[in-house]
Formats: C-alpha cells, structure tokens, sequence
C-alpha cells in the first residue's frame, strides 16, 4: 500500500502478544517495514486493551492511541482526559501520544446535571486539553453544529506553534486535574519554553504554591523554582502570555 499509493500511515488494532517470541516477531515485522519504507511508515498503535505495545514498548515505531471514550456511555470527561495526559506526560513523551476531543453537542441529555459534562465547556477548551499531545478529533464532522466551526481559528493559532512545542521536552505543572484544579504543561527549549494553563472549575483564582502563570508576562527565571521540575542552572528569562481558561 505504501508502495502503490503512498499511504504512510497505517494503524495497528486487535493485537495480541502473549508470547516473548510474538514480540520479537512483531519487531521483526515493524523493523522490515520501516526498512522497506526508509523510514517513511508509521504505526499508530492501539494501546486500549489486552496485551499490547504502548507508550512503555514499541513506542519508536510511530504514535500511540491512547484510549477509547465516547459520550454514548458517559465515560468521556474532559478532565479526564486531561489527567491521563497530566499524569503520563512525567514519563512518556506527550507529543507521541493520541488525545480525544469529542463532539460535546452529541448526548448532552444522557449526562444530566453533571457539572462535568462536556456540554459545559467550550468546545476550545476541549480541544486545547488535546495541544500539548496530538489531537484527535473523535467524532464524525457532519455531526457537528455550526457554532463548532468557530473552533478552525483556534486550531490555525495552534498549528503556527505546534511542532515547536512537540519539539520541547513536555512536562507537567500545577495540580492532577481534577475538574477543579490549576494545572497544565510546559514545554522546554533551551533558553525560552512554552505554558499551556488550565483553570478548572475553580473557585480560587490563582495557586501560587504549584503553578505560577498569569495572563500577562512572567519571568521564568523567578519563577520556575517553585515547579518540581525546576534545574538550577535555569535562566533564561521569556516573556510567555499563557492561555488561562475557565473550564466551565
């Protein structure tokens, strides 16, 4: 296929690998595509169930999917999602992993007066909770209201900074999401970086003990030593507006 038509990517899903050998076997297949291809292929490797690849093995072949939620079932929480991402972001390179943001319109009703339902936040805010990895629209764009087309100028914003934060190393700052957190990401480069911020739904306005960001400029250098990720040595001084939103 790739041969033929030029298709690159290409998603591995229903795998089993019970065996030592099978892995061995499956690296064989990988590395002889990979061979075949210089390169070109990549495997998108479904991570939701059985005894699979993930983001602790095979994750050099290609990208992982992460999970599946849908809104059918009410197991689709923005804050959820949010807190996967938070929580594996300290060990597994976020910009290799697959993040859902769903049609929040599609069954509001099953949802009922959940606070925490999609339908209560912006459907910006669902897509910028997928930024810091790679987001994947998990819906079908027909099903879509008009108002959800607004979101194309926040997805050109991004598009324009993207691949230099992927570039950065990815970790996390302020608190596990919760749905009433300040929390987000940074993304480090040598002497500048980047903050993706989230104010959940909280009823303080600011959290100076984990997370230091404001929407105006900050001086990463004074205040970098109050994240757990900070390095002395560290002193570059970058002027970053961070984009705080309510998540409500």
């Amino acid at each position: 296929m790739y041969q033929t038509y030029g298709i690159r990517t290409f998603k591995i899903d229903g795998l089993a690998i019970p065996t030592k050998q099978a892995e061995i076997n499956l690296r064989k297949l990988f590395d002889r595509v990979l061979e075949a291809s210089n390169n070109n292929v990549v495997f998108n490797l479904d991570a939701t169930a059985g005894r699979r690849s993930g983001y602790h093995s095979f994750n050099e072949y290609g990208n992982i999917f992460l999970e599946n939620r849908y809104t059918d079932w009410q197991n689709y929480y923005p804050y959820w999602t949010l807190r996967n991402l938070w929580l594996l972001s300290k060990y597994v390179p976020a910009e290799k992993l697959q993040i859902e943001f769903l049609n929040k319109w599609r069954n509001a009703d099953k949802y009922g007066k959940d606070v925490f339902a999609p339908a209560h936040y912006s459907f910006e805010y669902l897509f910028s909770v997928t930024m810091a990895a790679q987001p994947l629209a998990w819906f079908e764009g027909t099903g879509l209201p008009a108002e959800a087309l607004g979101l194309a100028k926040v997805i050109k914003a991004y598009k324009k900074i993207q691949h230099d934060f992927h570039k950065g190393t990815i970790l996390p700052i302020g608190d596990e999401p919760s749905g009433r957190s300040w929390t987000g990401f940074q993304s480090i480069h040598k002497g500048y970086g980047y903050l993706l911020v989230f104010r959940e739904k909280s009823a303080t306005t600011r959290n100076n003990k984990n997370l230091v960001a404001r929407k105006y400029e900050v001086d990463l250098h004074k205040n970098i030593r109050e994240w757990p990720e900070y390095k002395p040595g560290y002193r570059s001084r970058r002027h970053i507006e961070t984009a705080a939103r309510k998540g409500e």
